[in-house]
């Protein structure tokens, strides 16, 4: 058998850590780290051949350049800015009920039963079958885990994939802080096929914080459907006259607070797009902060993408490509047939 080509692995293993880790089970660990072993057997069933972790170690000694850190037999991969991988989801749901959540607020934090780790999930659903499961007057807390994290709160993770915390500041619990609001946004991806090989374009949004890569997106209008939304803020936001909904990629969610500090959880409703037929030169809105639209490689858009939350959706949006890829006669994109092959 040829020898494991250690460039073509650096760059699959790279790709796997940034966007597939979920979808082949990998069990990321505290810090944003995986297991070496467990990263070699993800990587044979990718390449489909046999992949030792020296295997692994050889591809990032010779071409890994400063993207991963490995140590005591984990691995890592920073993003393309320099900034620490994502460490795992941006908001968890506590189950509770009425009477506990008047003894959290009355303690000022969120706590476990009986002195057991308080239990996180993942999805929304799983905390109200939890929450029916254990009491008659079930409620589902929302918690802003990526703030918690920022903040150095541990939030654990057993080899289940179930989050747990030993102790949750209130100010963490956006429903249980004063002036909590629910927001609902929707945009998207927008794909344009060239050639047969597709590209995203992306809007580049100036903040108080810095300027950073995004999809277009804005609030839901009052009797809107969020895919009216997603089409009329593409045109605002990029300046083109028409476009097309063509998948829906589903929604994320996060919590963040307003300029005034006003909690917030936030929905986006997002979709795969594409321009009219004739795709014209892009008219930012500069007036709402958007600083110049841009197209990128598929591979690229997934690395200029900065908010977790986006790259949450990452393996939604490689198979909505791969799906349109196919109805137009194309090739799937390499990164579509590499998540699919490995999902």
């Amino acid at each position: 058998m040829p020898a494991i080509d250690s460039y073509r692995l650096s760059r699959t293993l790279t790709w796997l850590l940034r966007h597939g880790a979920s979808g082949v089970g990998l069990g990321e660990l505290p810090g944003g780290s995986f297991p070496l072993e467990e990263v070699a057997r993800a990587l044979s069933r990718a390449i489909r051949r046999p992949v030792s972790p020296h295997d692994v170690m050889e591809a990032v000694r010779a071409y890994g350049g400063n993207r991963f850190a490995v140590q005591a037999g984990r691995i890592q991969v920073s993003l393309h800015d320099g900034a620490p991988p994502p460490t795992g989801p941006d908001l968890l749901y506590v189950g509770a009920n009425a009477a506990m959540v008047a003894e959290y607020v009355q303690d000022g934090a969120v706590r476990g039963r009986s002195g057991a780790p308080l239990p996180l999930f993942c999805r929304e659903s799983q905390a109200w079958h939890h929450g029916h499961r254990m009491w008659e007057d079930p409620v589902v807390l929302f918690v802003d885990a990526g703030r918690a994290r920022r903040d150095g709160v541990a939030l654990n993770v057993t080899r289940t994939g179930q989050y747990t915390a030993e102790d949750l500041p209130l100010r963490y619990v956006l429903n249980l802080r004063e002036g909590f609001a629910e927001q609902a946004s929707a945009g998207g991806f927008v794909v344009d096929w060239e050639g047969s090989r597709p590209r995203i374009a992306l809007i580049r949004v100036v903040r108080r914080h810095g300027a950073t890569w995004e999809v277009a997106k804005g609030k839901i209008e009052a009797g809107e459907t969020p895919e009216r939304t997603a089409v009329r803020e593409v045109q605002e936001e990029m300046g083109v006259p028409e476009v097309h909904v063509r998948r829906s990629l589903g929604t994320v969610r996060y919590g963040f607070s307003t300029p005034d500090g006003s909690p917030r959880l936030k929905t986006i409703h997002l979709y795969l797009l594409e321009l009219g037929a004739d795709v014209a030169p892009f008219r930012p809105a500069s007036g709402e902060g958007i600083e110049m639209v841009a197209w990128f490689s598929l591979e690229d858009a997934l690395d200029a993408l900065a908010h977790p939350s986006l790259r949450m959706s990452i393996g939604r949006l490689l198979d909505a490509v791969a799906d349109r890829a196919l109805e137009l006669g194309f090739d799937v994109p390499d990164e579509a047939l590499r998540y699919r092959e490995t999902g």
